[in-house]
């Protein structure tokens, strides 16, 4: 929950993406002139952003695009507090700032309950044949999928202790209706408003005419049995974290008690975001 601000300085942390061209003289700038308002606390550029808990910061700032989002939501785990995305890259889906924005209407993102738009969060947990454990969070997507020599995989998929199904394919995908427009979108998967809550599971390739993309209740548990591998199988956290499956392992994937926190802006409507980024809707020609 994002702090109290009015009888205390907040506290902002400052992530930069080295690799967007040009970020480090807005990195810079921007750290200026948060610094000399008295509210940077702390800042990475180096690709480092676990320093973001030690800092302790009240909101956090990602200079970049929807990957040093989901970085910086990596990074602080289950101590999510709001992220301001300025918007650096290509997409920036989930950044809604551009510099200037962030700089305009910093004092209405500050005193503005309704600039927060939560999310739904996984908690991801890996068992393996033996009993170890790995667990793991997910903001868009938890990714089951295949690698090089890229064999099928058959994975024993059930909800709630119930056996659902068995896929034979490229993999499954498990998504929050935040991650609805990533991962998912792109494999036929249907596209989910923001504040629904949901999950989403999409099967990757399967090896069937009958497997389709579902929409479940928040608060199921799913769990998936790997039956058949091969080398290279991995899950895949937010396209940001990758372990290495082995065959008799088990994912299970339930909503987290914690949710992320996104700062939107304002004056962008989520539905300008599905038209104008995603070009949702869109005629095939030009208006006559």
């Amino acid at each position: 929950m994002a702090a109290n601000h009015r009888n205390q300085t907040p506290r902002f942390f400052l992530v930069g993406n080295a690799q967007k061209p040009n970020v480090k003289i807005s990195f810079d700038r921007l750290a200026r002139w948060l610094d000399g308002r008295g509210l940077l606390v702390g800042s990475d550029l180096d690709g480092k952003p676990a320093a973001i808990n030690e800092a302790k910061p009240d909101y956090v700032v990602a200079l970049g695009g929807d990957g040093t989002i989901l970085n910086v939501v990596q990074a602080m785990q289950h101590r999510q507090v709001p992220i301001i995305g300025v918007n650096l890259g290509k997409l920036g889906y989930l950044a809604g700032f551009n510099e200037n924005e962030f700089e305009s209407q910093l004092d209405r993102i500050l005193t503005d309950p309704d600039c927060i738009s939560r999310r739904m969060l996984l908690d991801v947990l890996l068992v393996d044949a033996g009993g170890s454990t790995w667990r793991g969070i997910a903001l868009n997507d938890c990714v089951l999928r295949v690698g090089d020599p890229y064999r099928t995989v058959g994975l024993s998929v059930s909800i709630d202790d119930h056996p659902v199904t068995t896929i034979v394919g490229d993999g499954l995908i498990i998504a929050t209706p935040t991650g609805s427009t990533a991962h998912n979108m792109a494999c036929g998967g249907p596209i989910v408003q923001p504040d629904v809550s949901a999950i989403v599971m999409t099967p990757l390739c399967p090896h069937s005419l009958t497997h389709r993309p579902i929409v479940v209740a928040p608060d199921v548990r799913v769990k998936v049995d790997v039956r058949k591998t091969s080398a290279g199988v991995a899950v895949v956290l937010d396209g940001q974290v990758v372990r290495p499956v082995p065959g008799g392992a088990s994912l299970l994937v339930h909503r987290s008690a914690e949710q992320v926190q996104l700062v939107m802006n304002p004056h962008r409507h989520q539905w300008d975001l599905l038209v104008q980024k995603l070009k949702w809707g869109q005629g095939l020609t030009g208006p006559a």
